[in-house]
């Protein structure tokens, strides 16, 4: 069974400038190529907001925007949503498993900053007249803004303490009423002294940096943003190299996205070329993972065709609260039975086995980053999907590398002349339908060229000689009656053309001892760490060009110690 990964890819940079980008540069490229799906339903994310708690507006729900997926198995989750204030505050549910415990919360509108980020058992309010007033219209009020969330009420009734849990849905003149696993309890609102909030135990402040906010109102709607890197997400590319005739040919990178962290709905992702340094992602580290977001952040500001808003930037560099991913503890309840409870599973699926046996491509490439970005991709929890990043028509060339004693090889020269670098992935070579090769393309930076292993030379015909041309007798003594003799060698490299087209060939020929000369500007190199008589080792190379048909001997020289008989 295959599930359907869906697409619809806007304009390029039409993105609203909120989503803060990610990383370096942004590259359009094709549409969603493959699909390719898990056959058993996805858990549903633990912070997944009910559709109960979605009713209410002041439960902060953000949607995932835009994700950057590092090859080494890590995320950079960007979530945005509005809320509607109450006297300033919001409240989230469980706060997402972000790498090194922390969280980046931060304001989106210009004229305003969350200065308090608190995470705990659930908000708690207590009628007492010192943190909110106890008479009726304040309990009604009040519990007219938690209606169809989870709470617990504490009360008094015939001078008994009761404890009563389930979903608020009614508040009346006289009564509120809580829907229970158990049934429905109906609470005396007079006798309500302390309520609880269950299931959201994260609490946003929003502030506006007017300082004279006498005038405002308290319930505004507000647009927040989070961020944080967790584990669960990878992608692995890989190369399809078409040749189209003598001198050009078509190159496609693809990359394999494996989800294994959390739905993405309508979100960019974007495929990055290049792992940043993250230490402690094993680790419980908040100000890491702060300057983490901070280094990502300022990053993004010299790439993006605009910048960074100036907003985005203000909260997330300098006023961004970072909060503790603790797992909060809450209190026992006097009636068990009637707490309804969600759990708190926020871990990652099994990424490794979801995986396989993909290559793991992970390390860091190079110190400049490329993004390679897909625009309103879905693609849910435990599913894969195959995405064409870029088809580009590329110049290549023929290049032989011969190291005697063993056979001569014969590799292609891409040229990189796009406007991004190539990431370190397989890649399948095909002419004519056929394929020619299958192996491993290295990281090529713009304007360098890759080289690509394609098959043994067997149209270029290679010998190698080598003949004693001196010796002298005991020239070296070491006591305990052991001499040395001094031998002088010569060898030759034959080489003959037998290919339609001229051919470069890299030479690079290893010697048992000191290279002492080459002909035809070879160059000859002794190994600085193999300095004794009997160890001594160089090398002697040359780039030669051959024309078609052509014959040419290459000559050297080098002496080495052996003992005496």
């Amino acid at each position: 069974m295959r599930r359907r990964i869906t697409t619809n890819w806007p304009q390029l940079f039409a993105a609203p400038r909120a989503t803060l980008g990610l990383l370096l540069c942004w590259v359009a490229m094709g549409g969603l190529h493959a699909t390719g799906a898990q056959t058993t339903p996805a858990a549903e994310p633990a912070d997944k907001p009910s559709t109960d708690e979605r009713k209410n507006p002041h439960v902060w729900q953000p949607d995932t925007r835009s994700v950057a997926v590092f090859k080494n198995g890590l995320g950079f989750f960007m979530r945005e949503g509005d809320v509607e204030l109450r006297d300033g505050w919001c409240t989230a549910g469980a706060v997402p498993p972000a790498a090194f415990g922390t969280l980046a919360i931060y304001a989106k509108d210009e004229d305003r900053a969350v200065d308090i980020v608190g995470s705990g058992p659930g908000e708690i309010v207590a009628f007492d007249d010192c943190d909110a007033p106890a008479t009726v219209e304040a309990k009604r009020e009040r519990l007219q803004a938690a209606l169809n969330l989870k709470v617990e009420l504490r009360y008094q009734r015939h001078d008994r303490d009761l404890t009563a849990a389930g979903k608020l849905v009614s508040v009346g003149p006289e009564f509120v009423v809580l829907e229970g696993d158990n049934g429905d309890a109906a609470v005396p609102l007079p006798g309500i002294e302390r309520m609880q909030v269950l299931e959201l135990p994260l609490r946003v402040h929003v502030k506006d940096d007017d300082d004279n906010e006498s005038d405002k109102p308290t319930n505004q709607r507000a647009n927040l943003g989070m961020a944080y890197l967790r584990k669960g997400i990878t992608w692995i590319p890989e190369y399809t190299l078409k040749v189209i005739d003598d001198e050009t040919a078509e190159l496609t990178l693809r990359g394999t996205l494996v989800n294994e962290a959390e739905d993405i709905i309508h979100g960019d992702v974007h495929l990055v070329v290049g792992v940043p340094h993250f230490v402690h992602t094993d680790y419980m580290a908040p100000l890491a993972v702060g300057q983490t977001i901070r280094s990502i952040g300022a990053g993004v500001a010299s790439q993006l065709p605009h910048g960074v808003p100036q907003q985005v930037t203000t909260q997330i560099m300098n006023r961004a609260a970072i909060v503790q991913n603790a797992a909060p503890t809450t209190r026992e309840p006097a009636d068990r039975s009637r707490v309804v409870e969600r759990s708190a599973d926020m871990g990652s699926g099994n990424l490794q086995s979801a995986v396989g046996d993909l290559p793991q491509l992970g390390g860091a490439a190079a110190t400049d980053y490329t993004v390679y970005t897909k625009r309103d991709l879905t693609l849910r929890r435990g599913e894969k999907a195959i995405l064409t990043l870029f088809t580009r028509t590329i110049r290549y060339s023929h290049i032989y590398n011969w190291s005697p004693p063993s056979r001569m090889s014969h590799a292609l020269q891409l040229h990189n002349t796009t406007d991004s670098a190539w990431t370190t992935g397989p890649c399948l070579v095909l002419s004519e339908g056929r394929p020619l090769s299958e192996d491993l393309l290295r990281y090529t930076p713009k304007g360098a060229r890759g080289e690509l292993p394609v098959t043994a030379a067997i149209n270029i015909a290679h010998q190698k000689t080598e003949r004693e041309t001196d010796r002298k007798l005991k020239a070296h003594h070491v006591p305990h009656n052991t001499y040395y003799d001094l031998v002088t060698l010569e060898g030759e490299l034959k080489l003959h053309n037998y290919e339609k087209r001229p051919v470069n060939i890299v030479i690079t020929n290893p010697v048992p001892g000191k290279p002492l000369s080459a002909s035809d500007d070879g160059q000859t190199r002794s190994d600085p760490t193999k300095l004794k008589l009997e160890e001594r080792e160089g090398t002697v190379s040359w780039r030669v060009t051959l024309e078609p048909d052509e014959r040419q001997t290459l000559q050297y020289k080098y002496e080495r110690y052996v003992r005496s008989n």
